[in-house]
């Protein structure tokens, strides 16, 4: 295990257990979802993570290419959107919170922190989604949050 610190975040991770795990895993939640909006998350994901953040990837022993979620959040506009890219390491939270998610009275919202000029990033221990790979493991779920440029030739969505 490894110790990995990330603002308010330290986490024990054990790469090579989670790349063996991505080595079991056939292809990135946005091309098994199968939505225009996920289309174009895998056809951008070469130009949205950073090679620092690519670099924390390799780190972590995660497989960019195979997140387990992609969500659509919003159009900023300008052909500009904003999504969040789920994956998962073998590992535990060893201090910080134990999700991504702030909540203040009625108001939730995401609780990530800034990795590079656009991208933020979290830790979480919600690993209900994990996929299939990552069962019998203790794991960590890794929250990214991206903005892309829409390239498909389908009409961007105006919305959520």
């Amino acid at each position: 295990m490894q110790r990995v610190e990330l603002r308010k975040w330290s986490v024990l991770s054990d790469p090579d257990e989670t790349r063996e795990a991505y080595a079991r895993i056939e292809c990135g939640g946005a091309e098994s979802c199968g939505c225009e909006a996920c289309f174009n998350f895998a056809s951008t994901r070469h130009l949205v993570y950073s090679s620092e953040l690519l670099d924390f990837f390799e780190r972590l022993g995660i497989d960019p290419l195979l997140e387990a979620e992609a969500c659509h959040e919003r159009c900023l506009g300008g052909g500009r959107h904003a999504y969040t890219a789920s994956f998962y390491l073998v590992g535990e939270i060893d201090s910080g919170p134990a999700t991504t998610i702030a909540v203040a009275g009625a108001e939730r919202r995401a609780s990530l922190e800034a990795a590079d000029g656009v991208t933020s990033v979290g830790f979480s221990s919600d690993v209900r989604e994990a996929p299939e790979a990552f069962r019998g493991h203790c794991v960590v779920r890794l929250e990214v949050s991206v903005v892309a440029p829409w390239v498909s030739n389908a009409p961007e969505p105006s919305g959520r």
